[in-house]
This record gives C-alpha cells, structure tokens and sequence, in this order.
C-alpha cells in the first residue's frame, strides 16, 4: 500500500530557497492561488497544460514529481 502524506505542492514548496530550477517553478507555484493542492500527477498536469506553462517548467514538473512521488512512497 502506498500513502503519501503530502501534497504535491506542500513537497515543492519546501524547496522555494533553493537555488534551482526546482526552486524557480516552487517560486512560481507559491504565488499562484490555484495551482492544484493535490497528490495526483494527472490532475497537475492538467492544470498545467490548460495555462500554457512553459515547456522549461513542464520538464522541473516532470522531474520534481518523480522525485516528490519516489520520496513519498511508505
């Protein structure tokens, strides 16, 4: 069984300091009041791909959910 206590966005902005792309797109995420508090990577990238997000941040998404899911597995 899999249970992730975090969302998706909790995880990300845990990383708005660091001095990385993934800290750019937690940056931007901070200040956007619907981004998806979720754990589900379709409903993210749903939301993502209706506001026209750059192909730059699609790719830390796809990166930094990999590493948000791998990290939050029990």
């Amino acid at each position: 069984m899999v249970i992730i206590l975090l969302t998706y966005k909790e995880w990300l902005l845990k990383f708005i300091n660091v001095d990385l792309p993934i800290g750019d797109i937690a940056k931007e995420v901070s200040v956007d009041p619907n981004f998806p508090n979720v754990k589900d990577y379709e409903s993210i990238f749903s939301y993502l791909e209706g506001n026209h997000t750059s192909d730059s941040f699609m790719r830390v998404f796809e990166y930094s959910y990999k590493m948000y899911f791998d990290s939050t597995q029990k």
